[in-house]
């Protein structure tokens, strides 16, 4: 607010000097046009900060992230269900863990839990997974 004050006091006060001292003539007109529209965009500034959005650091967001995470995780999660039972015809249960990290949204873990007990289709879907470039796989049986 300090350097506001300063930076309008100093424009109005240049303004005042340069038009006392230039000489009537044709010019005249245009500089003090000049000067003035100079006052008014440094006495605008601040409304036109009231509609800037930004954030307050390069660190903060205008966002709840975990929020966010959470429902990304949700449907991520609901996907690869519906992807994993085309590709294998089998009924999986899974956890998509999606985390905020580095102003970016990345997946950081997947849990599968199948429900049948057939350690080919749990070592085919852990491949499977592998090759989407899936990390932290986990994949398991539904214990009875």
């Amino acid at each position: 607010m300090k350097t506001y004050l300063l930076t309008a006091a100093a424009v109005i006060f240049l303004s005042v000097i340069v038009s006392l001292i230039i000489p009537q003539g044709k010019l005249n007109k245009t500089i003090v046009f000049v000067m003035r529209m100079a006052c008014i965009l440094v006495l605008i500034q601040p409304i036109t900060g009231i509609f800037k959005i930004k954030a307050s650091s390069e660190g903060d967001v205008l966002y709840d992230t975990e929020y966010v995470a959470t429902v990304y995780s949700k449907n991520q999660s609901g996907s690869l269900e519906k992807l994993l039972y085309d590709e294998f015809a089998e009924e999986c249960e899974c956890k998509v863990n999606v985390v905020y990290v580095g102003g970016n949204f990345k997946v950081d873990s997947v849990s599968v839990q199948t429900v049948s007990e057939n350690n080919q289709i749990i070592e085919d879907i852990y491949e499977y997974l592998e090759e989407l470039g899936y990390i932290n796989i986990t994949v398991y049986a539904k214990s009875s």
